[in-house]
């Protein structure tokens, strides 16, 4: 996505200095110059806005994952042994349910 905003930006900014010399006067050629390259700016900021998102988004995956893995305990299950998380209530193994 942020790709195809930068090469619209891009694109913009081409086509405003080919309409800027259609228009024959040196005032056309500086609005729509100044039109094609505002438009570009937006559309640059909104891809830099949408990188910076999924960095941070990452950022809190990896994040939820440590944080997930940090808080793990395992259970040794007493009927059959079998090693499981502690957030299940009963071994996966063979369903003895941990006491309260």
């Amino acid at each position: 996505m942020e790709l195809v905003l930068i090469l619209t930006g891009a694109i913009a900014i081409i086509i405003s200095v080919i309409v800027g010399f259609g228009t024959g006067s040196f005032l056309g050629f500086l609005i729509y110059l100044v039109s094609g390259v505002s438009i570009a700016l937006i559309l640059f900021s909104f891809s830099q806005i949408i990188t910076n998102q999924l960095n941070i988004l990452h950022q809190l995956q990896v994040n939820h994952e440590f944080t997930r893995h940090l808080h793990k305990n395992d259970i040794q299950c007493p009927n059959c042994d079998h090693i499981y998380e502690d957030t299940y209530s009963s071994c996966p193994n063979c369903g003895y349910r941990k006491s309260k």
